[in-house]
């Protein structure tokens, strides 16, 4: 009851208004939960594409690459007796390892400290690889090996050195995999979260919209429906009815319009009944003086 009280100090325009302006906060608040969530995934979308699928990019261009390195050394060592196709697949071998360079690079700038780790590592083990190939290079350009065989003896230590390039490349491939599962796993993180806040800003506004309309609807009603009983009792001519008008509004303004009229009316008949009164009175006095005149009528008119 206070709080009906309370509101009804309030005109219903303003209450109107008020609602409305409630309904804006809440619906601005619906929006920007809904529109922070998606500001969220998008910008974890954005990094996503950025960082891993470069990486992941650049990882594939770099295992090709590696790859063509051996597929160029072993046409080198196979055709070891061709000195121009062995000139063509050195060429073909230098360009692919002026591509993994590129690569590394590529890579070393757009990673974090753990994962530029591996890479260094990684870089360290194909510059001994290439350090160990460069001569053999030269001397099969040269056709200073008489077997393929002799010449895959000499390489030897520049294979070990790539075998364990091609481990950490397998160690850095781990790395970006998990970082892409992690990011995942944040876009679904917040993309839940962003439900969660959504759906809480949706209850949220229900919560204060439901309770605050039916209040409102109930401190207009319930004196309209006080106003129509009181016309109606006037109106059947009774005018004993009492009502306590509350509140500052538009509904306590007709209440007390009614109570005056009613007020009014009964003052009316008050008046019209005392009045009545009087003249049954007069009345009857009138009566009597005619019946005391007309019988000193018959008096005189027996004693004349």
């Amino acid at each position: 009851m206070q709080i009906l009280d309370l509101m009804r100090s309030f005109t219903i325009r303003t209450r109107m208004i008020g609602a409305i302006a409630v309904v804006m906060v809440l619906l601005a608040l619906v929006g920007g939960a809904g529109l922070l969530g998606m500001y969220r995934i998008q910008a974890l979308s954005t990094e996503f594409i950025q960082t891993s699928f470069a990486k992941n990019a650049l990882l594939a261009s770099l295992r090709d690459d590696m790859g063509f390195l051996r597929r160029h050394e072993k046409d080198m060592i196979i055709n070891y007796e061709k000195p121009e196709v062995v000139t063509k697949a050195k060429q073909a071998w230098e360009k692919s390892y002026a591509g993994v360079q590129t690569e590394l690079k590529g890579l070393l700038s757009s990673t974090n400290e753990s994962d530029a780790a591996i890479i260094r590592e990684l870089e360290k083990h194909l510059q001994a690889y290439a350090k160990g190939f460069e001569p053999v290079g030269r001397q099969l350009e040269a056709s200073g090996y008489d077997s393929a065989t002799t010449a895959n003896k000499v390489m030897m230590r520049a294979h070990e050195a790539f075998g364990e390039a091609e481990k950490q490349l397998a160690a850095l491939d781990d790395a970006l995999d998990a970082q892409a599962k992690q990011a995942e796993a944040d876009n679904e993180s917040a993309m839940n979260a962003t439900i969660v806040l959504f759906a809480l800003a949706v209850g949220v506004a229900i919560a204060v919209v439901v309770p605050l309309t039916l209040l409102n609807m109930v401190s207009i009603c319930k004196p309209i429906a006080t106003a129509q009983g009181l016309a109606q009792s006037i109106a059947q001519g009774d005018l004993t009815q009492t009502v306590e008008v509350r509140g500052r509004d538009e509904t306590a303004a007709l209440l007390g319009a009614l109570t005056g009229m009613q007020a009014s009316l009964r003052s009316i008949v008050e008046q019209v009944h005392a009045s009545s009164e009087s003249i049954t009175t007069a009345s009857t006095e009138i009566a009597t003086g005619n019946q005391d005149l007309s019988a000193r009528t018959e008096q005189t008119a027996s004693n004349l």
